[in-house]
């Protein structure tokens, strides 16, 4: 499973451990009514969309924040050099056409004009600066349909160490493709999944299909509600995860996405 976070308040969880058995059962019962839709059994579809609604339920929410801090003058939007004052307490620029001799000075060159580039693709409407929706769309490209053509690009960009337009399996995985050839065998669906839809789709199926392999007892490919009173401390730690650890859900588990 993805790495686990600080805890920003375990108090939840901890009440959550000092419960009765009864109550405890009554935890993933909630969750499982909220997640499912259809009629008594959690599948890798429904825990995959449950998933990507969190991780960009965690996305807006944090851009929001951010946007408050960026938007120097409150007028509602945030310019370029607003952002570079956020990000380094002054005003940065580069010349597009100037490679830098000293090694890292270049890196951070490359990194600001990449970041240029993304927030001029994010400014829809080519504004003085970035409405929220467009500061969402710079700060999570990957979330917003009208950046999914630059998100590619930019990976193709990155991986294409040949320059001939075409990313091969070796460029995608290098260096590690040269080290241990039967991790290519096995990672190599996972990798391109992610390549081919590059947002958060490929982690959220992945962690659907790791939860339900680890729990699924009879082999249907899905969970009922007894699989998962069987193991339901491991899927409160998915739970959890999720949602606890956010700080997103109150102890009635209502997904702020949710009807």
């Amino acid at each position: 499973y993805l790495g686990l976070p600080k805890c920003r308040d375990c108090r939840q969880v901890d009440e959550y451990v000092k419960l009765g058995h009864e109550e405890q059962q009554k935890r993933p019962q909630a969750i499982i009514k909220k997640i499912d839709l259809s009629y008594g059994f959690l599948t890798e579809s429904e825990l995959s969309s449950w998933i990507q609604m969190s991780f960009k339920h965690y996305a807006m929410q944090e851009a929001k924040q951010q946007f408050v801090e960026y938007d120097k003058n409150n007028n509602g939007a945030v310019t370029w050099d607003e952002y570079n004052i956020q990000m380094s307490d002054r005003v940065i620029d580069f010349d597009e056409n100037t490679v830098l001799d000293d090694a890292e000075e270049e890196s951070f060159r490359q990194l600001h004009l990449k970041d240029k580039t993304r927030f001029e693709k994010a400014n829809q409407d080519s504004g003085p600066g970035l409405s929220l929706e467009e500061f969402i769309a710079f700060e999570h490209p990957e979330e917003l349909d009208y950046m999914t053509e630059f998100v590619i690009q930019e990976a193709l960009e990155e991986h294409d160490k040949s320059g001939d337009g075409f990313v091969s399996l070796e460029e995608f995985l290098h260096p590690t493709a040269n080290e241990d050839p039967e991790w290519i065998l096995v990672e190599k669906d996972r990798l391109l999944l992610s390549w081919v839809v590059p947002n958060n789709q490929g982690i959220a199926q992945e962690e659907a299909l790791h939860l339900i392999g680890e729990m699924d007892l009879n082999g249907d490919k899905k969970l009922s509600e007894e699989e998962i009173l069987e193991d339901q401390d491991l899927f409160l730690f998915f739970f959890f995860f999720f949602f606890f650890l956010q700080g997103n859900i109150d102890m009635h588990y209502h997904h702020p996405l949710s009807k």
